[in-house]
Order: C-alpha cells, then sequence, then structure tokens
C-alpha cells in the first residue's frame, strides 16, 4: 500500500481534474439535484470519471463530495444524507484506484461565514465539517483536500474539525480573485504563514483563476513558507461563446505551465474545466519528478486576517501595544463587568494609529465570564484595525475561545517551565497554529540567574518539538523585573537576552514597563532599558505606543544595531514629529473626516458606520432622533459615513470584513429610521426599487446577500428573491414592484447561462429596468454579450454603478 506522507516531497504528484466537467459531459448533472448526491444515484458514472483520471496518470483521486456537508445538502433537501453520501464516495473512489494511489475526500466551504463576518459559531461549523469527515474515516480515505475556501478562519475550523479525528494527511488550499485576496482580502502570504502553523501536510491554492495567475499567487506562498504546495488552477476564467460556457485554456496549453509549476510544487492538478487530457499531458510531463527543496527565511510570524508581521531574526525591533489590559483601568474593568467592547475598540485604533504591529489582549477582571468576554473583545478589535493579535490570560479555557475568534496566527500569552503549563499550552498552541511567548520561570518561581532561566527555557524547546511547533513560533521573555527592589535584576535580565541569542537565537521579547514600576520619571527608565535590551538581542516589546520616547529610542537602536539596512526607516522617521504611524493609517486619517466637531452626538453616530460599531449606533441614533428629522440623519450623518468605507474599501485600507460589519451596523440604525418614518408618513419608499437575485440553479448566495445589504443601507428599496429562483418568478417581482433595476447573481459557471435567459425574458417582455449582474466566475466581456447594462466585479461597485445609474 502506497504511503502519502513518504511519497510526499520526494516525486511530484499528480491529483486529478473537475469532476463537474465531466458529470456535464455525461448528462447527469441536473438542476436542482445535488451533485453530491449522484455517489447515491450514479455510482457507476462517477466510477468511470475517477476511472478515466486514474488512468491519465493522477496519483491521487479526490471524491465527489464538494458540496457534502450537512449546510449545502440542506439546500436539496438531503442533509440526512451526509454520511451516507460521503461515505459512499470514499467507496467508489477506493474501488476504483484500489492501491494503484491515493483517495482523497473533497471538502469544500459551508457557504456561511463565521462570526464577525458572517453569524456562524466557530464550533458550529467545525461539527458541520467533522460530521463529513467522520464518514471518509470510517469508509478508509487516505488523505482531505480543503478546497476553494475563501474564509480563512473558516478553513481553520475545517482543519481542526479533522485533526479531532484522525490524523490523516491533509491539504488546504484557498482560492484568490484576480487582485491576489481572497474575498476576504487574504493574501497568498498571510494564507501561507497562517496554516502552515497548523498540522496540515500540504498548501496551496485552487480554482477561481487560470493557470497563469495561480502560478503567480503559489509562487508567492513559496517565497515565505518551505511547506509542500499544491497548485491547482482551472482552465482559464470561462467565456461565453455561442450560448455555452467555454474554459478558454486547452489541455495543451494548460500542460505547458508544468515547467513554472515544476519549480515549487509538490503536487499538481486541475480545477473547474480540466479534463482527463488535461491530467494527461501534466502528468507526461511531471509524474515522478524531483521535488525542488526550497529554503526560506527565518523570522517568527503573526498574521490577522489581512496582514503579516515579520518579530526577530535581524527584523527591526517591534512595538505590541500593552494597553488593552484592564489592571489598574478602572474605565476597562467597568465596560467588561457590562459587557461592552466599546472602549476597547477605541483604544485598539488609538495604539494602531500611533504604531503599534501587534495587539495584546487581556480581559481579566474578577467577576466576569473571562471566556465569553475574551471571545467578545477579541472580534470586536479585529472589527477595526487588521494587526496581529497576542492572546493574553492565564485561563486555558478563555484562551482557546480567543483562538477560536482570531482570524490569523496569533501569540499566546503565555505558556512557562511548569509541567501543568506546558501540557495545556503547547496541545492549544499546535491545535490552532499560534505561537506561544515563554515565559522563563517555572513552578518554583523566577530564577535568579540567567543560565537557570535559559535552562527552564530549554524543558520548553524540548517539549515544544514533541508537539511540532518549531522554534521559529517560541517567543523567549526574559522577564523584565523592577530595579526599584534589586538593581541587578535588570542587568540578569540584559544577560539574559543575550545567552537566549547565543544558544538558541530565538525570538525575543520583555514586557518593558515593569522594569521602572515603583519609580518616578518611568518613560526615562523604560526608553533607557530598551536601549540596552535592543543591543543584547531584543526582538520585540509589550509597551505603551503613546510613549514618544520609546519610539525615538528604539528608532535609533534599530540602526545602530544593524537592523534599518540602509537608515531608511530611521530618515523616514525624523521627518515624522511624532514618530509613529504608518503609511496606512495615515491614508485611513485622510480618508476619515468626519464633518462634524470631533466628539460631538453627530460625529460619534458617523464613526458608528466608519468603525461598524453595532453596539452602540442604536443609542446613538435613537438619541439623534431627538434633534434631527430621520432623512437628516440618513444623509448628514450615515450615508456619508458609507461613503467614507467605500473610499477605505477601494484604497485597499479595508477588507469585505469591515465593509460587511460597516453595513450591518448602518442597517441597525436604518431600521430605528424606517420605523419613524413609517410614523410620520404614509410613504415608506425612500429611493429607487432593486429586484435582486441568484438565478435559478445557482445555490449561492454569499455575495448576494452582501450587495443586498448595501444596496439598502446605501437607501436603495431592495426585493431580495433569494437564491434558486426561477425566470418568471423574477420577472413577476419586476412587475409588481415597478421595479427600477435587476440585479442577477451567479457562482456557478454551470448556471451563468440562466442570466442571459432572464435577461432575454426582460427584453421580450419590453420592462424598462436597468440589468446588472455579477458573481464569482461573471466577467465584464460576458456581461456585455448577454445584454446587461451593468457588470459589477464586487459589493462596492454594485452600490457605485446603481447609484450612477438607476
Amino acid at each position: 500500500m502506497r504511503n502519502f506522507r513518504k511519497e510526499l516531497n520526494k516525486k511530484i504528484l499528480i491529483l486529478d481534474g473537475a469532476m463537474g466537467t465531466q458529470l456535464q459531459q455525461l448528462g447527469i448533472l441536473k438542476e436542482g439535484v445535488s451533485p453530491d448526491y449522484l455517489n447515491i444515484t450514479h455510482p457507476e458514472a462517477i466510477a468511470q470519471i475517477h476511472k478515466s483520471y486514474l488512468e491519465a496518470g493522477a496519483d491521487i483521486i479526490v471524491t465527489n463530495t464538494f458540496g457534502a456537508n450537512r449546510l449545502k445538502l440542506a439546500e436539496f433537501g438531503v442533509e440526512d444524507k451526509v454520511y451516507e453520501i460521503n461515505y459512499q464516495a470514499v467507496k467508489i473512489a477506493r474501488g476504483v484506484v484500489k492501491d494503484k494511489g491515493f483517495v482523497s475526500l473533497s471538502i469544500g466551504p459551508t457557504g456561511k461565514f463565521i462570526q464577525p463576518v458572517g453569524d456562524a459559531e466557530f464550533d458550529e461549523i467545525k461539527e458541520i465539517f467533522k460530521e463529513q469527515a467522520q464518514a471518509a474515516v470510517d469508509a478508509g480515505v487516505d488523505l482531505f483536500s480543503l478546497e476553494t475556501f475563501m474564509d480563512i478562519k473558516e478553513l481553520k475550523a475545517a482543519i481542526v474539525a479533522i485533526r479531532e479525528i484522525t490524523d490523516k494527511p491533509i491539504i488546504a488550499m484557498m482560492t484568490f480573485a484576480e487582485d491576489g485576496r481572497t474575498i476576504l482580502g487574504t493574501t497568498p502570504e498571510v494564507f501561507a504563514k497562517t496554516i502552515e502553523a497548523m498540522d496540515v501536510d500540504v498548501i496551496g491554492a485552487n480554482c477561481s483563476v487560470g493557470p497563469d495567475l495561480l502560478d503567480k499567487f503559489v509562487k508567492q506562498m513559496a517565497d515565505v513558507t518551505d511547506k509542500p504546495l499544491i497548485i491547482q488552477p482551472n482552465a482559464g476564467i470561462p467565456r461565453l461563446i455561442d450560448g455555452k460556457t467555454i474554459f478558454p485554456v486547452g489541455p495543451q496549453e494548460f500542460a505547458t505551465y508544468a515547467e513554472s509549476f515544476a519549480q515549487y510544487a509538490a503536487i499538481v492538478a486541475g480545477c473547474c474545466g480540466t479534463s482527463p487530457e488535461h491530467i494527461k499531458l501534466l502528468a507526461k510531463k511531471l509524474k515522478n519528478r524531483e521535488v525542488k527543496k526550497r529554503t526560506i527565511e527565518k523570522s517568527t510570524v503573526l498574521t490577522s486576517r489581512t496582514e503579516l508581521l515579520q518579530i526577530g531574526y535581524g527584523k527591526p525591533v517591534v512595538f505590541i501595544g500593552e494597553r488593552l489590559n484592564p489592571t489598574g483601568k478602572k474605565h476597562l474593568k467597568e465596560q467588561l463587568r457590562e459587557g461592552k467592547t466599546g472602549l476597547y475598540r477605541k483604544e485598539a485604533i488609538q495604539q494602531v494609529e500611533h504604531g503599534a504591529k501587534a495587539l495584546d489582549i487581556n480581559v481579566g477582571t474578577p467577576m466576569i465570564d473571562e471566556k465569553a468576554m475574551m471571545k467578545k473583545c477579541v472580534l470586536a478589535v479585529q472589527s477595526v484595525v487588521s494587526v496581529p493579535l497576542v492572546i493574553d490570560s492565564s485561563n486555558t479555557e478563555a484562551i482557546e475561545e480567543g483562538l477560536k475568534a482570531a482570524d490569523g496566527k496569533v501569540l499566546i500569552n503565555s505558556v512557562n517551565g511548569s509541567l501543568e503549563s506546558l501540557e495545556k499550552i503547547l496541545p492549544l498552541a499546535k491545535k490552532y497554529g499560534a505561537a506561544v511567548l515563554a515565559l522563563l520561570l517555572d513552578e518554583t518561581g523566577i530564577p535568579d540567574t540567567s543560565k537557570e532561566r535559559v535552562d527552564v527555557l530549554e524543558r520548553i524547546i524540548t517539549k515544544a518539538e514533541e508537539f511540532g511547533i518549531k522554534n521559529e513560533d517560541i517567543v523567549a521573555d526574559a522577564l523584565a523585573l523592577t530595579v526599584g527592589s534589586d538593581k541587578l535584576r535588570a542587568l540578569e535580565t540584559l544577560k539574559t537576552i543575550r545567552l537566549i541569542k547565543e544558544k538558541y537565537n530565538l525570538t525575543t521579547i520583555l514586557g518593558l514597563s515593569n522594569v521602572s514600576f515603583g519609580l518616578p520619571n518611568r518613560k526615562l527608565i523604560n526608553a533607557s532599558f530598551l536601549a540596552m535590551a535592543v543591543y543584547n538581542g531584543l526582538d520585540s516589546a509589550i509597551v505603551n505606543p503613546y510613549d514618544e520616547l520609546l519610539w525615538q529610542i528604539k528608532y535609533a537602536s534599530d540602526l545602530i544595531v544593524d537592523r534599518d539596512k540602509d537608515a531608511s526607516i530611521y530618515i523616514e522617521k525624523s521627518s515624522d514629529i511624532t514618530l509613529t504611524g504608518s503609511q496606512s493609517n495615515k491614508a485611513k486619517m485622510e480618508l476619515i473626516s468626519s464633518p462634524f466637531e470631533k466628539g460631538s452626538l453627530e460625529d460619534k453616530l458617523f464613526m458608528c458606520v466608519v468603525e461598524g460599531n453595532e453596539e452602540e449606533i442604536i443609542t446613538l441614533t435613537k438619541e439623534a432622533l431627538k434633534e434631527y428629522e430621520p432623512l437628516e440623519i440618513s444623509n448628514k450623518m450615515l450615508i456619508p459615513a458609507l461613503d467614507v468605507v467605500g473610499k477605505l474599501y477601494d484604497k485597499g485600507i479595508y477588507f469585505l470584513p469591515q465593509m460587511i460589519r460597516s453595513a450591518n451596523a448602518m442597517k441597525k440604525a436604518f431600521n430605528i429610521l424606517k420605523d419613524e418614518i413609517k410614523k410620520n408618513s404614509k410613504k415608506t419608499k425612500t429611493g429607487k426599487t432593486i429586484v435582486i437575485a441568484t438565478v435559478k440553479g445557482d445555490i449561492h448566495d454569499i455575495g448576494k446577500n452582501i450587495v443586498s445589504l448595501l444596496l439598502e443601507t446605501n437607501g436603495f428599496e431592495v426585493i431580495d428573491l433569494g437564491k434558486n429562483v426561477d425566470d418568471d418568478t423574477i420577472i413577476k417581482a419586476i412587475k409588481e414592484h415597478n421595479a427600477d433595476a435587476v440585479g442577477l447573481s451567479a457562482l456557478m459557471t454551470t448556471t451563468m447561462i440562466n442570466m442571459k435567459n432572464v435577461i432575454d425574458k426582460i427584453k421580450m417582455e419590453g420592462l424598462k429596468v436597468k440589468i446588472m449582474v455579477g458573481g464569482a466566475a461573471v466577467t465584464e466581456e460576458f456581461a456585455k454579450k448577454i445584454g446587461a447594462d451593468m457588470y459589477a466585479k464586487d459589493a462596492i461597485e454594485a452600490v457605485r454603478l446603481a447609484k450612477e445609474n438607476v
């Protein structure tokens, strides 16, 4: 029997091509029937497709189960068949493959976003994937292919689900748009560094674009990770030719990319539109070729959903904001006890504006549910800033809730050398792909000497290795102790930092302000100690980012110890009076130009939309109604704020999650205003009417729902007909609501043509409506060919076009 892990990274493996294309050619893929259910009704046909790919040279055969999870199957009324479909799919593939290759279970997204982007819970989605994976394990699957994920948090949930039931190999892939980001803003590099730390075997990308662009995206991953890589492109971006959806890249052209793929890939495959012939020609060029070894520059990496932060190994010193901690802060404690997060949001924004590259989040307060508040505060902070996070707690359950809520790769603060701490924290770090802050103390307390502290570190490193945690994911804290009680303590900490670097060359960190506790003029002590610590090898510090002197010392120290190679950072920051902040923050501040007095009711309401603050917007809207008319609030405060959000999105400062949160906050305010308008007027229609629907045969509606939400919050009356809507229902709604426009959505290449059917009927009926189309597979060229008036590449574009043309 072949062993996947033994073969991986020795010879390039070939994974098969598109299942959907083959099902279409066989004529068994019918509207209203789940493709996954064909494992039950047409097992011979599925087996024949598997056989054609195996004979073409595929080493890995992927099951017909991409949508075989409870939520997706519910769209077809067969949600009770999850186990049977997945079990049968593996058995069909195994019957074909036998011992000639590997059977991989295809797992695709559920169609729901996890909080805070959507309303699904992490654990809810995890259990859905677990159900699917368990059936495959019982049927004897060899490995798992996690495909076409757009939400990195959902991908993490899928990995955790599988690892809770089996240690079988996992291939984890995301899908990227033509701009090189997922729909939620994740780049290939951020994806690679976030997921490589989890217990997966292969990472990479599939679907969405053709081999040219996907090659570029996976090469970006190759630059930052040594994890085995997979590339699985479409046969180009589909086009409409003679009424049929055609993939433009044929087998011969597809195979021309083989040499480029061979520079980094361990597995090569085909996605939408690729046939056995595509795989045959690819296999002919690549099968059994040696996998090229890659070496990458070392660093400790933390990520958010959209940003990547490198620490240590010669990189400039990184400041982590310390002020999201209720210790000594009465106002934060009161907020936590009330279950509110407003001050955490504001403090997070201010710290990032002052240059903090990551934020430490601590919610430890007596008489609160720390587990629940950690989750709530992590979600709140991520909704307003995009830097990576440090989850800071002595409560293991609270840490795990923070890890589930976090989008990217976080730093756990902390683990120490005691056996209890090691056995509780290190498994969590491995399970969720986190780095760990290692406090150099144990059950006996803080060692007096640098040698004893480094001995504790050695125990932590040894135990971390048992869990497969790399040295780069251990950040050593030499422990800054107050010099007020013992002046030799600071010198011992400096010795410890130097010894850590000499013996292990690990990334180092300090909670800097501890050194000056109980002494006057603490800023001077902190800054002096920072300079000495950087000289001895300090890489990062948890600090008050508002301390300007610390920033000045940091930039000068980076220059002196050669962490600022050409003095460019020092020169750039020297021209900035505050020496803090970043280009993106400055651009953000320039765009957010509230027309109201700072701190006024109007300003607060405006900023609630910009920041997506759903907690406070309801109270503020009700308060504003005491002074203003509903439409005045909408037109002067809310809609201008959403325009700012659109500009932030266009500039790449905001991404889809922030946009959705802003729209949701706006919607809550609008709901209150609508009720008020209804009380005072019989006329409830305040804007143009748009009918919107996902066309017949297509059960995907995430993108359509986002467009509906944004149109509604921009003053349009939206008639959302849902998904899988037949032509006659759309025509009827246009007439019934006297619509000004219609928006048609399709995600699948097989249902795009149904847009043309709707448009043809609209024109036959002589309906005078503007027609907008969009969706992942839809292009501007396709929109023109089918007679649409507008093509929207994303939700922001849809709103802009609607405002200009409807």
